[in-house]
């Protein structure tokens, strides 16, 4: 799409919950002497707070099995009713000195209307969105015949490049891929001029219809692709349900179901070959593919010595380094299987044995550190869980992994730590969480982040400012104990891990919450983690072992 401004940038960033302090008084500035912008910014959050809630059932169902009915409801509901009041708390800390709001929720936008001076121009379009823009990668559309941020209102529209992610306000999602011309006119009417689409259509928008010059495509509850070429003919493939091919006038000319595909030319409908549907993307596809347009940018991030993408080599047993100037090697996968990952296309490893593991070596010395992964854990069987730990106990080795509780724990081998402490929620399990471990001796600082937020932290105690660190041989997924402590209790981790990354400095918070955005699973993934609801032993008051 076209370049969005850096208030959108930032507005997004705050819904995805990514935004730092930074960017929420950089955005605060923005819209200070705006008012047209301040009201759009509100009704965006307003739309996709609306949105949330009605569609919430998909992200709850998707992220775990469904409970029993008694407590169904009250499951469902409750981390939506969270994240969106999160959401409002940013906002309202964004806006608070823009306009006097009540603290009744009830009058925040009567409130926000009367704080409107009278003789203020409307300059801004009072239509409400017929959908809003989910997600995208390499989007950009024809000046004139773009969204207005990321609302679609009634009206043409022509995507130029990249692929985008609808969502109306019926609940129908659809990925529109470029070149594509288009109107819509409701949402239950769609006019697709030329270009692929691909709609899934729930229940609640049964009906929802596809018009093009000659035919309609009419749902009847289903999933399904349809192409509209130069010559103007008409082809529909339905991947389950039905559609109902009705002529412009309303003549119905053949009901389509599952797994048939049909072409409309010159007056005539007809069977047709299937259509190449790997050119038809889902959301979860667009994840991947702006994930890999990334790959220039990781691969220029300042101290980054080894990144493993996870991808998948002629040579199943190589779990590949892509970072090539800092000279570390390749990693060495044993017994961990390679299954799906955060997006359809994407892979990962699956540890799921005392055994599995992925033996690493990372010969640099520095006295900062930063480690990177994303992870879902199955279950926690072990009283450690390991992530990345270096082998045996040689000094100057780090160790990253979980508690039994779900709480990320690491350090330094050999060099205590005094002030350790929990300050965040636990990594849950079947869902995917970005955790960050970071080591710098200069600052005498250990600190691990989860999904962008702080979760422990601890103080190196004594001299170590001239020390440094070094992960050497450590493996992926396990722990090699020295012979000595042969009697250890297995530390496999039991989940998937599908990126992981290794920079010789420290990253900041403002970095970690940019990879975060950059690598969430969708758009409606959610970084809060739910608490922890049991009693967490104490902590000794210095750490002697990671």
């Amino acid at each position: 799409m076209n370049d969005p401004s850096r208030w959108q940038t930032l507005a997004n960033a705050m819904i995805n919950g990514t935004a730092s302090g930074s960017d929420a008084a950089e955005l605060s500035s923005l819209l200070r002497d705006d008012p047209a912008r301040q009201r759009e910014y509100l009704e965006y959050f307003d739309t996709h707070a609306t949105l949330s809630w009605k569609f919430r059932d998909a992200e709850v169902t998707a992220e775990r099995p469904q409970p029993s009915q008694s407590t169904r409801g009250r499951r469902e509901w409750l981390p939506w009713v969270v994240a969106i009041a999160a959401t409002f708390l940013a906002i309202l800390s964004v806006a608070s000195h823009l306009i006097p709001i009540r603290r009744d929720r009830s009058n925040f936008f009567a409130a926000e209307e009367r704080s409107r001076p009278v003789e203020e121009p409307q300059t801004m379009s009072t239509a409400q969105p017929m959908a809003m823009l989910m997600d995208q990668a390499g989007a950009r559309f024809e000046k004139g015949r773009a969204p207005t941020g990321t609302r679609f209102q009634q009206g043409d529209y022509k995507l130029l490049e990249g692929v985008v992610h609808l969502r109306f306000t019926n609940g129908t999602d659809l990925v529109v891929q470029s070149p594509s011309e288009f109107r819509i006119e409701s949402p239950q009417h769609f006019r697709l001029a030329g270009g692929r689409v691909r709609g899934m259509v729930p229940p609640t928008a049964k009906g929802f219809t596809i018009v093009t010059a000659e035919v309609e495509f009419v749902d009847v509850g289903t999933e399904f692709a349809v192409r509209v070429g130069d010559g103007g003919q008409s082809m529909l493939h339905v991947f389950d349900g039905q559609v109902n091919v009705l002529r412009s006038n309303g003549e119905l000319m053949r009901s389509v179901f599952g797994g048939e595909s049909v072409q409309y030319h010159d007056g005539n409908l007809l069977d047709s070959e299937i259509l190449d549907l790997d050119g038809y993307q889902t959301p979860e596809h667009i994840g991947f593919m702006r994930w890999r347009e990334q790959r220039a940018q990781m691969l220029q991030n300042p101290g980054l010595i080894a990144w493993y993408p996870f991808v998948k080599e002629a040579n199943g047993s190589i779990l590949t380094n892509i970072v090539r100037s800092e000279k570390v090697p390749d990693g060495r996968i044993a017994g961990a299987r390679w299954v799906a990952g955060r997006w359809p296309g994407k892979e990962a490893l699956l540890f799921d044995r005392d055994s599995d593991f992925v033996q690493l070596n990372i010969p640099v010395e520095s006295p900062e550190i930063s480690v990177a992964a994303w992870i879902k854990s199955d279950r926690y069987e072990n009283e450690m869980n390991a992530i990345l730990n270096s082998n045996a106990t040689q000094r100057g080795g780090m160790h990253f992994q979980l508690t039994r509780f779900g709480l990320p724990r690491g350090g330094i081998v050999g060099f205590n730590r005094s002030d350790y402490r929990w300050v965040g929620n636990p990594v849950p399990q079947n869902k995917w969480c970005h955790v960050v471990s970071i080591a710098s001796f200069p600052t005498r600082k250990h600190s691990i982040y989860v999904n962008g937020s702080l979760v422990t932290e601890s103080m190196f105690r004594g001299e170590v400012e001239e020390e440094r660190i070094s992960l050497a041989h450590c493996r992926l997924g396990n722990w090699l104990p020295p012979a000595t402590m042969n009697h250890q209790p297995s530390r496999s981790f039991r989940g998937r891990i599908d990126d992981l990354a290794i920079w010789n400095r420290a990253l900041t918070r403002e970095e970690i919450l940019a990879h975060v955005q950059r690598g969430r699973p969708s758009l409606l993934w959610q970084p809060e983690n739910p608490t922890l609801n049991v009693e967490v032993p104490a902590l000794p008051h210095a750490a002697h072992h990671p």
